[in-house]
């Protein structure tokens, strides 16, 4: 595990080196999300989301809220941790 403060260029360049990762970024910065969600609005397979939002959890750039849906199981949502989604994010567009 990363400490928010430890986030390094390394695993800054890792986290976007693929499109997928920067989308599900973009896509949770304002409002947590489900992995189905993030698979319809960024047009990737469910098992690419889940590895995507594994490191993503991994490294603390986002983290995991429950809520219960209108059937009543329980899901897991993706809330970003705003202060380093902006920062991996602005990372990118001065590295671009």
């Amino acid at each position: 595990m990363v400490e928010n403060k430890d986030i390094t260029e390394a695993i800054l360049e890792d986290l976007l080196s693929d499109v997928a990762t920067r989308k599900i970024l973009e896509s949770i910065k304002t409002e947590p999300k489900s992995t189905s969600q993030l698979c319809v609005e960024c047009n990737i397979p469910t098992s690419t989301a889940y590895r995507k939002m594994q490191k993503l959890y991994d490294y603390k750039v986002i983290r995991k809220t429950g809520t219960i849906n209108e059937s009543g199981k329980r899901q897991t949502l993706y809330k970003g941790n705003s202060d380093l989604i902006k920062r991996v994010l602005s990372y990118q567009i001065s590295t671009c």
